[in-house]
């Protein structure tokens, strides 16, 4: 399968955040492969989302965070247009504090 042009890249930033992301994808299989398509497609398109995408602030201006469930499962990611790259910071579970 040939990578489309216009299609980003996924990349996990460290060997941690591989294995939370595969936690993810063990848990939630369909929800990470609707966002996986998100990600390669649109990453950084709210409207897209369906309410799920929004922009972190102060220290973290820069980086998005996609809820994959409602409360408590989250990736944080930076988005790369000039390579078409997503760069993913973050997976896993946001307690409620």
């Amino acid at each position: 399968m040939s990578k489309s042009k216009n299609e980003y890249r996924i990349v996990l930033e460290s060997n941690k955040i591989q294995k939370d992301w595969l936690v993810l994808e063990e848990k939630f299989p369909e929800r990470m492969e609707e966002f996986k398509g998100f990600l390669r497609a649109t990453p950084a398109d709210r409207r897209q989302a369906a309410g799920r995408l929004k922009k972190l602030q102060g220290a973290y201006k820069g980086i998005l965070q996609y809820d994959i469930t409602k409360d408590d499962y989250r990736v944080w990611y930076r988005v790369s247009k000039k390579d078409y790259t997503v760069v993913i910071k973050y997976a896993g579970h946001h307690p409620n504090w």
